[in-house]
């Protein structure tokens, strides 16, 4: 069901403390990520009782308000509602929690606008893939390379894209940061480092070049992640230190160049070859690990990834399958693992669609079902069904461990970053030296995880047992009762306008039921409406056909829009002077939003009087927490 944007968008802003409070704001593919000035003021409970919204995350210094596929288009009315785009400069407040947690958010922050480009560009190699596999492309030709442009380009230059991304992040010049990664890729330093006929020495062992005497590591840069994110906080320092030291009349070129003669040498000969020989070790640890026991490391991954999502960290994971796409040639440790639990969140989420009885929870489990198995955005079916019924969860991590355990066993690896891992990805498991093998034994283990997720949440899954809410309403004045179907109107006695009862008045006055606000009075001052501050709709109906007394006998005593409380006078009547103009003077009191309710229950008494209990009326059901 579509969102109000308008309305959720306002709710937000004000939950988390006002548009003075939001130093800047962006979103990933389902969640809206602010930087609040105090995360204090941002009211966590309130945020999460808002319609649209799954759950509220804090993770290094953002306050990520999980929304789901519509992220995006809230994200559009939300940027308007203030100056706190993705480009603010405003000082967002310190990061909080553990030195892991912030690494991770930071990592994190850096990644995530990567993703539509990333995203793009890894779809378009697998649509050459397809195109290498199933026709006669010349790999040889200009069509070939071309198209191999349009999807290799971003891996190419990801650490360039990757200095922006961190720029903005710490809020230090964008484009002194890119310098530093286009140096990285620059393509004649990428010959002198890779060119084994040019005079090169060894340095602990590995190749490597001179700089003034000072040794560079033969290493290439593109598609690496870890040495730009291992200088940002050299950059941050060095362009502070070149602003304080540069006077105001030079500072337009010394800054800068005072920049690059630091940052550049510091990347190429330190941190550069720290982060190329760290990522060489992570992804030999992981191909180790995944080539000793590849059934127990993708089981125990895919099994473990829907809480990794909870917090987010599944973006810090993004570094490590670039570099195992970069090195490896695939990757398994995070395309396979959420392959398997995304699917497995949907199925679990289709069992208790299928399962339960409760026509707004099935609509909402077929719904995010279909969101977590074709389009692999699983945060709403995790929050709004699995984890908010606890089993489903369960079943959903049996069904990955399981499915994760069968492609460990027929090594279902990636070879290229397509969409979120769903159904539609399959294609990026073509590859290796057998290419369709990955995309047979990963729909096998995509049928596994919906299987067996789908089944244990179906049978572990019961709707929650439901409490009652009783509303009890006061008789608007004293007489006889008569149940709405004997009133000798069809209207009424149809239950047409709603569910109630019926008095025959024993004096001429009308009080209200319990306590509201006027919502309705009429000319001929023959009925009233109540609306009570839980929403039910009265109307009390001083007898039948009366309005063709055009207000004879009739006067209001309040006027519409006024607060009442309960016992208020609100209508004098002539009961003789309406009874001799010939009407009955059944005077009908019913709920008009009777289906917004389980029951509407009438008291057994004979008669009443003012003030005594009439009617209970039965709440909608609701699960207890």
């Amino acid at each position: 069901m579509a969102l109000n944007y308008v309305e959720t968008t306002d709710k937000i802003i004000a939950a988390v403390g006002g548009p003075d409070n939001i130093a800047s704001a962006g979103h990933c593919m389902t969640r809206l990520r602010l930087v609040l000035k105090d995360e204090g003021r941002a009211d966590d409970e309130a945020v999460e009782k808002i319609k649209g919204v799954k759950s509220v995350i804090r993770q290094g210094g953002q306050y990520q308000i999980v929304i789901g596929n519509e992220v995006s288009n809230l994200f559009r009315d939300f940027r308007t509602r203030g100056d706190f785009d993705d480009s603010s400069s405003a000082e967002p407040q310190k990061a909080q929690g553990s030195v892991i947690q912030r690494l991770f958010g930071f990592i994190s922050g850096c990644m995530t606008p990567l993703l539509p480009a990333m995203l793009g560009c890894g779809m378009m190699k697998v649509v050459l893939t397809l195109l290498v596999t199933f026709t006669e492309l010349d790999s040889s030709g200009s069509t070939y390379i071309i198209l191999n442009a349009m999807g290799d380009c971003f891996f190419t230059f990801l650490p360039v894209f990757l200095a922006y991304t961190t720029a903005k992040k710490l809020n230090g010049s964008p484009m002194l940061f890119m310098v530093v990664g286009a140096a990285l890729v620059y393509p004649d330093l990428m010959t002198l480092l890779t060119d084994s006929s040019l005079e090169t020495g060894t340095f602990l062992g590995m190749d490597c070049t001179w700089f003034f005497g000072i040794p560079v590591i033969c290493a290439t840069y593109p598609s690496s992640v870890l040495p730009i994110l291992l200088m940002a906080p050299v950059m941050k320092r060095v362009e502070t230190f070149a602003d304080r030291v540069s006077p105001n009349v030079l500072k337009s070129f010394l800054k800068p160049l005072i920049f690059v003669i630091i940052c550049v040498p510091v990347a190429l000969c330190v941190l550069g070859p720290i982060g190329n020989v760290a990522g060489n070790a992570l992804s030999g640890a992981f191909s180790a690990m995944y080539s000793t026991v590849p059934w127990l490391t993708i089981c125990l991954l895919s099994a473990a990834m829907p809480f990794i999502v909870m917090t987010g960290m599944h973006y810090a994971l993004i570094p490590l399958a670039v570099n195992n796409l970069a090195l490896l040639g695939f990757d398994a440790l995070l395309l396979t693992t959420m392959f398997c639990s995304n699917l497995a969140q949907g199925g679990a989420s289709f069992g208790v669609g299928l399962k339960t009885k409760n026509t707004e929870t099935k609509s909402e489990g077929i719904a995010c079902g279909i969101s977590a198995v074709v389009a692999g955005v699983t945060e709403p079916a995790m929050y709004g069904i699995n984890l908010r019924y606890g089993k489903p969860m369960l079943a959903a991590v049996i069904g990955a461990g399981v499915s994760g355990l069968f492609c460990g066993i027929f090594h279902v690896v990636g070879y290229t970053m397509g969409g979120s891992p769903s159904l539609l990805t399959l294609i990026c498991f073509i590859g290796g030296d057998e290419p369709m093998r990955g995309v047979i034994f990963g729909a096998i283990g995509a049928v596994i995880t919906i299987v067996i997720s789908f089944t244990l949440a179906f049978i572990l899954y019961k709707d929650p047992a439901r409490a009652e809410k009783e509303i009890t309403l006061f008789s608007p004045m004293t007489g006889e009762l008569v149940k709405l179907e004997d009133v000798p109107d069809e209207v009424f006695a149809s239950k047409a306008l709603g569910d109630g009862v019926a008095v025959i008045p024993g004096e001429g006055k009308v009080v209200a039921p319990c306590d509201g606000v006027v919502s309705a009075t009429m000319d001929t001052k023959h009925a009233i409406g109540i609306t009570s501050p839980q929403g039910m709709e009265l109307l009390i109906h001083v007898g039948l056909n009366t309005v063709e007394l055009d207000g004879k006998f009739y006067e209001y005593k309040v006027a519409e829009g006024d607060s009442v409380k309960a016992g208020d006078e609100l209508i004098a009547f002539d009961i003789d002077g309406i009874r001799n103009a010939g009407y009955p003077l059944h005077t009908p009191v019913l709920v008009t939003n009777t289906d917004d309710y389980e029951r509407v229950l009438a008291t057994d008494a004979p008669s009443v009087k003012a003030g005594d209990v009439l009617l209970t009326i039965i709440s909608r059901k609701e699960p207890e927490n």
